[in-house]
C-alpha cells in the first residue's frame, strides 16, 4: 500500500562527485624465464613497444635486476574511484548533477537549486540556482538530461549536508518538486599542536603537523602569520626533512620552531607599550596549503593561536652598578634603577 502512495516523478536525479583519478595498479604475475615460454617474448614486446606494453617507466633497463620491469605495479591507464571518498577540510568539493527526463513527454519549466548545509549554519548556502523566477526554466525533452555542476569550499569539521530541489510543471500542467538531499562526513588532514615558551621578552612557539590521513602528501606551504605587536623568525632548518617539496607520509610528524619577538624600536618605548606586548595574548595564524594525489588542493589556516600572559611585575630593577673596588665585609655604594611598571603611584 505504502508504495502505490509513493510520489513518482518523470525527473531522475544522480550526483556524482568530482574526484581526481588514480593510476590503475595491475599487479603483474612474476614471469620465470626458465620455465615459461612466454616470458621472454613478453619481454621482447617491452623492449621493442614499450609504449604498447602500459608500463610508467618504459626507459629502465630490462637488464637490470634491481629495476625489473614487469614488476612495476602501475600502469599509463587512469581509473576513477569507485566510492565516494573522504573529504577533508580545507579541499573543495565539487559534484557534478544530473537530471534526466525519464518519461514519454517533455516537462517544462525546469529549475534547480542546489545548496549546502552545515551544523553551524543557521541557514544553508546556495551553491547553484538555474532559475530565478517561474517561467524562466528549462524545457526537457523525452530522454533529454540536464547537467549543472556544484562546488563548494569544506571550511568546517563533520556533518554536511547537500539539498537538490528540482521545480517543474508536469504534463498536466501541475507544479511539482523534487527534493534530494546527499550527506557527507568532513574529516582534518593535518593534525596540529602548539606549544609557548617565554625567554625574557620573546615568545618560542613550537609547531607539531601531523598527518592524519591514509595517503601522502605534500606541504606546498607552511607559514606563520604573526600577530600585533610579534614579528615572527624561522628558526626551522630548511633542509631538515630531506626533500624540498615537503613530502609527508601517512602518519608523520613534523615540528617548526618560531622565535617572536616585538620590533627592535620598541625596546626603548614607553611602559604603556611594554605593557601591551606584556599582556599580548593572540600570538598569530598557520596558514598551511597542501596537495594530495594528482595536485588536489587543499588549504588549511587555524584559529589564532593564544598564550597564557605571564604578566609583568609591578616594579622593574635594572642591573647594579659599583664604583671601584669592594673590600670583603666592607660597606660598599650600588647604584640601582628602579621602575615602576604599574599602573598605580607606588612607595618603594
Amino acid at each position: 500500500m505504502a508504495s502505490l502512495m509513493r510520489e513518482t516523478h518523470p525527473l531522475a536525479l544522480k550526483v556524482m562527485r568530482l574526484s581526481r583519478p588514480a593510476l590503475a595498479d595491475t599487479r603483474p604475475l612474476p614471469l620465470d624465464s626458465s620455465e615459461s615460454v612466454l616470458a621472454q617474448p613478453l619481454r621482447d614486446i617491452e623492449q621493442s613497444q614499450p609504449a604498447a606494453s602500459g608500463q610508467v617507466f618504459s626507459d629502465l633497463q630490462l637488464a637490470d635486476p634491481q629495476h625489473p620491469l614487469d614488476a612495476f605495479p602501475l600502469s599509463e591507464a587512469l581509473v576513477l574511484p569507485r566510492s565516494f571518498g573522504t573529504m577533508f577540510l580545507g579541499e573543495t568539493f565539487s559534484a557534478q548533477m544530473c537530471i534526466s527526463n525519464d518519461s514519454a513527454f517533455v516537462v517544462r519549466d525546469v529549475s534547480v537549486t542546489a545548496v549546502m548545509q552545515t551544523a553551524s549554519q543557521q541557514q544553508p548556502q546556495a551553491l547553484a540556482e538555474s532559475a530565478q523566477a517561474p517561467g524562466e526554466g528549462q524545457q526537457l525533452a523525452a530522454g533529454q538530461p540536464l547537467s549543472l555542476q556544484v562546488s563548494h569550499e569544506i571550511k568546517e569539521l563533520g556533518t554536511h549536508v547537500l539539498g537538490c530541489t528540482i521545480a517543474y510543471l508536469s504534463a498536466q500542467g501541475e507544479r511539482r518538486t523534487l527534493q534530494r538531499s546527499f550527506r557527507f562526513q568532513a574529516a582534518n588532514p593535518l593534525v596540529v599542536k602548539t606549544k609557548v615558551n617565554h625567554l625574557a621578552r620573546d615568545v618560542l612557539l613550537e609547531v607539531q603537523v601531523h598527518n592524519a590521513t591514509h595517503a601522502t602528501l605534500v606541504l606546498e606551504r607552511l607559514r606563520f602569520e604573526a600577530a600585533s605587536p610579534f614579528a615572527a623568525e624561522d628558526l626551522s632548518p630548511p633542509a631538515l626533512w630531506g626533500s624540498p617539496a615537503g613530502f609527508m607520509q601517512a602518519g608523520d610528524v613534523r615540528q617548526y620552531l618560531y622565535r617572536l619577538q616585538p620590533p627592535a624600536a620598541a625596546s626603548a618605548a614607553s611602559v604603556e607599550h611594554e605593557r601591551a606586548v606584556q599582556y599580548a595574548t593572540a600570538l598569530g595564524k598557520l596558514d598551511i596549503l597542501w596537495r594530495g594525489a594528482f595536485g588536489s588542493v587543499g588549504r588549511l589556516q587555524t584559529a589564532q593561536l593564544l598564550r597564557k600572559s605571564p604578566g609583568m611585575f609591578l616594579i622593574e630593577v635594572d642591573g647594579a652598578e659599583v664604583a671601584g673596588c669592594v673590600s670583603v665585609e666592607a660597606p660598599f655604594v650600588a647604584r640601582v634603577r628602579v621602575r615602576n611598571v604599574s599602573e598605580r603611584r607606588m612607595a618603594v
